[in-house]
């Protein structure tokens, strides 16, 4: 058809076309009123929310995730992000590192704007590259092995570092126990065991300690008398043992060092990995008068808590119906400390939120977190926890 012949069209064309028009026109506001009828005006689509991926491994600890719950009901019940509520995409990695890079795609890829966690140093290294490699930012929970922010400046660690944690253990053997030799008990191919085991013995013997002894294990070793008989045949006998564990194994070795049989007095000393629910359940009685470094402890001197603490603790307990331990004051922290970082944020770009996390200072929550170093590691406090009367108890707290 030319031009010419679509400027000459009969009369009848145009008042057929008209009619279509109306037609038409009338059917697409029905239509209209009809969708307004069946679809309600707060559809999912129509609510915004700031999305932060959270991955953690059940269920040792677990209770990362109550804290890291608990820290996004609050923030949403104070108006949340801008006034957009925050939505925790949950994620369980089930201790697999390979698990945790799955789940550190799938988190990215539905929106997460930030990830919190994952609980462990190994399966944190990994999902680090990925977040390294997207672009967002990551703040673990329960994770000290410094090689955790190895992949560069998107990585964060919401707990202190094992050298600190073995280093204040050795200074406290040597200050708070008086003693001057001490033996060493390590869980073999353990990241945590041998990192925590080679810095006691460096800040140890620097401060003039001696290390009489040193013995390994095993993952899954339930008879250590073959370590303990070598420890115990040390003379003059050693006054601290120093026991750093993740798994339900070194309670058993305690239990088994204050049997009759073996017969050590020694003061057994550990790292974080202690704060276990089942810790006095597996070494009774044996593990009176130990001691070990810890996040947090809910049974501190009310006067020595801050307020922002009180307050976690109170809320914790009347959500969960327990009081919080140390890995959910860190999945607490670690989670508050994204959405202040996001409250701060020129725009909710993952760039801006990295940059506003590594910029906190001074925050005070679960914990009191001073500020990230050069190789944003968490500068924070540590809490030294006792074994007595059957319970884990406070001892003494340490400022960064």
């Amino acid at each position: 058809m030319t031009l010419k012949q679509n400027r000459v069209m009969p009369s009848y064309t145009s008042i057929y076309g008209t009619f279509i028009l109306f037609f038409l026109l009338a059917i697409s506001l029905l239509g209209c009123d009809l969708v307004q009828q069946l679809v309600p005006p707060d559809t999912p689509d129509s609510v915004t929310s700031v999305n932060i991926g959270f991955i953690y491994s059940p269920p040792d600890p677990g209770t990362t995730r109550n804290g890291a719950e608990l820290a996004v009901a609050l923030a949403n019940e104070a108006g949340g992000v801008n006034g957009l509520p925050v939505e925790l995409l949950i994620m369980d990695d089930q201790g697999d590192p390979a698990m945790g890079v799955q789940r550190a795609k799938q988190l990215i890829d539905a929106g997460a704007l930030a990830i919190v966690g994952p609980d462990y140093s190994v399966i944190a290294v990994e999902v680090g590259a990925i977040a390294q490699q997207h672009g967002i930012p990551m703040v673990t929970t329960y994770p000290t092995n410094p090689n955790v922010t190895r992949n560069g400046n998107f990585s964060f660690m919401g707990a202190f570092i094992d050298p600190y944690q073995a280093g204040v253990m050795a200074h406290f053997a040597i200050q708070e126990l008086d003693t001057t030799t001490a033996a060493v008990l390590t869980e073999t191919g353990s990241s945590y065991s041998e990192g925590l085991s080679n810095t006691f013995i460096e800040r140890f013997t620097a401060l003039g300690g001696t290390i009489a002894a040193r013995q390994f294990y095993e993952t899954g070793t339930l008879d250590f008398t073959e370590q303990l008989t070598a420890i115990a045949a040390v003379d003059p006998p050693v006054n601290v043992i120093f026991l750093p564990g993740l798994g339900p194994e070194f309670p058993l070795a305690v239990k088994g060092a204050k049997s009759t049989e073996i017969g050590i007095t020694a003061t057994f000393l550990g790292g974080d990995g202690w704060d276990r629910p089942d810790l006095v359940e597996i070494g009774g009685t044996a593990l009176e008068r130990s001691f070990f470094a810890n996040h947090f402890a809910a049974n501190r001197p009310p006067d020595q808590l801050s307020e922002e603490a009180h307050q976690f603790i109170d809320a914790y307990t009347a959500r969960f119906g327990i009081a919080p331990d140390g890995p959910a004051a860190l999945g607490y922290d670690s989670t508050a400390i994204v959405i202040e970082a996001m409250r701060r944020a020129a725009d909710l770009t993952p760039a801006a939120i990295r940059d506003q996390i590594e910029a906190t200072q001074n925050y005070s929550g679960a914990t009191i977190l001073s500020h990230f170093d050069d190789n944003r590691h968490a500068i924070k406090g540590l809490i030294v926890n006792t074994v007595k009367d059957g319970e884990i108890q406070f001892h003494q707290a340490l400022l960064p």
